[in-house]
């Protein structure tokens, strides 16, 4: 019964920080609030952490030394009528220095690991950044569609009102439908699209979550440019760190080729007429002769100029990809402001609406310039969301993307 008590206030207990997690992501005032909570909520970035706490624990485990070793031995003794003890208490030292290589390769992967979970932190932030800018946008371009289908069922509603229609009538109450069911086929896409980023943000929070658009990112009019800097992030890190284990690694090769020396006192106890108790010592050494391990540091010498070789080409793949990434914002940011600038497409949408309303409009521009609007926002946005990523990717490189925030201002509506 007292188990049963217990295991209810334990899931009455976890449901209410899940709800407690989830209020705090709620009642997020900015999207730099928001963002932060989901990146203090997200498991994966727990799962990075334990990964690192498994890592300090192989140091105390590499610390280990060999116990010592107890033999006993007893047998009658011979020609004396009487029975011999024999007691050894072997103590095993590394020759070599193997434990302290041992510690070394066990903290450079200690050093992989924390490295891991800035990597991974860096790419939720991004996937982060990138799913609230597409959650703006695709609110936004459900508005557009919805209001492009009312406009064509309202169409298709003024036509019918008429009674008998006319062939040319006809023909456009069925184009206006396909048109209707063709955006319908698009707002479907989207929901889709915005119900997969949902579905994320409820893995993290625990319950089901829908930011508001306060909580979104804002249009940008300025992109500043992205400017130079070394390359700290964890990318070159880890590379870095891969060789100093491959180092470390080399380390306890040849550590191994030394053999273990045991040694320690050896006492003898014989019973009978001539009897008595003797001291000594023994020794174990098993002789270098077959082996000193000479594959295991040549494999080991192997990797570590793999590795040489792997870090040298990741430093020159970075800074490739850095500028790419430069020119990229650079494209995308000026594309899309100035597509913003020029297009003004909302006063266009409305005076269209206003000839619409006028009749002065046939069905087949009607159904065009409504395709222009949405393949206008889909373009746009895609060019927003090249430039974001190209950005905070380009901040990842420099390790300082976890110091970044959203920019927080700007206009709310396009």
């Amino acid at each position: 019964m007292m188990r049963l008590i217990l295991i209810f206030y334990c899931i009455v207990f976890f449901g209410f920080s899940l709800n407690a997690n989830a209020a705090d992501c709620q009642s997020s005032s900015d999207v730099n609030q928001l963002l932060n909570c989901l990146l203090r909520e997200h498991p994966q970035v727990d799962v990075a952490n334990l990964d690192v706490r498994v890592a300090k624990e192989n140091i105390k485990q590499a610390s280990q030394r060999p116990n010592p070793v107890l033999t006993w031995e007893g047998q009658e003794a011979q020609g004396n009528g009487g029975f011999s003890n024999e007691v050894n208490a072997l103590h095993t030292i590394e020759l070599g220095g193997k434990q302290p290589a041992r510690v070394d390769f066990a903290k450079s992967e200690l050093s992989l690991q924390q490295i891991g979970v800035e990597a991974t932190f860096n790419q939720i932030k991004i996937n982060l950044i990138a799913q609230l800018y597409r959650l703006r946008q695709i609110f936004h371009e459900i508005e557009v569609i919805q209001e492009n289908r009312h406009t064509f069922e309202r169409m298709i509603s003024q036509y019918k009102r008429i009674g008998r229609m006319n062939p040319e009538q006809e023909i456009s109450v069925n184009v206006f439908r396909m048109a209707s069911e063709e955006v319908k086929l698009t707002l479907g896409q989207l929901e889709n699209e915005r119900d997969q980023i949902l579905a994320d943000f409820k893995v993290i929070t625990g319950v089901n979550f829908t930011p508001n658009k306060d909580q979104l990112p804002k249009l940008i009019h300025d992109w500043p440019a992205l400017g130079n800097g070394e390359f700290k992030g964890p990318i070159v890190k880890q590379a870095s760190a891969e060789v100093l284990k491959a180092e470390r690694q080399y380390d306890l090769e040849k550590s191994k080729s030394w053999p273990n020396l045991s040694v320690g006192p050896r006492v003898v106890q014989i019973t009978g007429p001539r009897g008595g108790t003797f001291l000594g010592a023994a020794v174990n050494l098993p002789l270098p002769i077959l082996n000193i391990n000479g594959g295991g540091r040549a494999s080991a010498l192997a990797n570590k100029r793999r590795q040489e070789y792997r870090s040298d080409f990741i430093n020159r793949r970075v800074k490739a990809e850095a500028e790419r990434l430069i020119k990229a914002y650079k494209r995308s940011s000026e594309a899309y402001r100035s597509a913003r600038k020029s297009s003004n497409f909302h006063g266009k949408h409305t005076e269209l609406h206003k000839m619409i309303n006028r009749g002065v409009v046939t069905p087949s521009m009607v159904i065009e310039l409504h395709r222009q609007i949405i393949a206008f926002y889909q373009s746009l946005h895609s060019q927003e969301l090249a430039a974001v990523r190209a950005k905070w990717q380009y901040y990842s490189l420099l390790g300082s993307l976890a110091n970044k925030n959203i920019e927080n201002f700007g206009v709310k509506n396009e």
